[in-house]
């Protein structure tokens, strides 16, 4: 079971104004460029060594790993 987080967002703050955006993961990922919404400078993203992909990576793995563990989790009822 694989996660996908691109369509999630998260805040960033304007290096030029301090205005709040909220870009999509996705333009992140793809280094995107985009406009703040306060003084309409153009701020370029850029998942800073990796880090986005990473922890997307790290997600999916937990996700695989608990799936595994309760596939043999095992419950003994008593009647």
């Amino acid at each position: 079971m694989a996660i996908n987080l691109d369509r999630e967002r998260i805040y960033i703050e304007c290096p030029r104004c301090d205005f709040w955006a909220r870009p999509f993961l996705r333009q992140i990922r793809h280094h995107e460029i985009i406009v703040c919404g306060g003084c309409k400078a153009n701020i370029r993203l850029d998942d800073y060594l990796g880090t986005l992909r990473k922890a997307h990576s790290r997600a999916n793995r937990a996700l695989e790993e608990l799936e595994t563990q309760l596939q043999i989790l095992t419950v003994n009822i008593k009647l």
